[in-house]
């Protein structure tokens, strides 16, 4: 979307909010009381640059903190046991 000319504000929303609501997914899309606290946090503000959504600090899934390097370590070394 950003490449075909739209602005990182309009990106977001449509990744996010108009996504959610296309798929009628009304627990999802924005940060507001009641929903999933699924999120990341930047290390970059998107709306200057789009390509700052690739800085990651952290990721929360229900309101929980993931450790991300566990996450890594798991996926690049995978356990060969069924």
């Amino acid at each position: 979307m950003a490449k075909a000319g739209m602005p990182p504000t309009e990106v977001i929303v449509a990744s996010t909010r108009l996504a959610a609501e296309t798929l009628r997914l009304d627990q999802l899309g924005t940060v507001a009381a009641g929903k999933s606290a699924d999120f990341v946090v930047l290390d970059a503000n998107p709306l200057e640059d789009i390509h700052n959504t690739r800085k990651i600090s952290s990721v929360y899934l229900r309101g929980e903190k993931l450790d991300r390097a566990a996450l890594l370590a798991k996926w690049q070394h995978p356990s060969t046991a069924p």
